[in-house]
């Protein structure tokens, strides 16, 4: 393997792992607002309509 195919093989780990790391980062956004959502639908359950809390 000569060094500018090691330097190509890097880049492509970095970069490949850069994306990886952006898919998931907006995947864990994505879930947390949908947690925090369901946690507000929960709450909003135990108290009946009309009052202010």
């Amino acid at each position: 393997m000569t060094l500018e195919n090691g330097l190509r093989f890097f880049a492509f780990l970095v970069i490949f792992g850069v994306t990886n790391y952006l898919m998931m980062l907006r995947r864990y956004e994505k879930d947390l607002k949908k947690r925090k959502l369901i946690q507000k639908n929960k709450i909003s359950t135990l108290y009946p309509k009309g009052t202010f809390v």
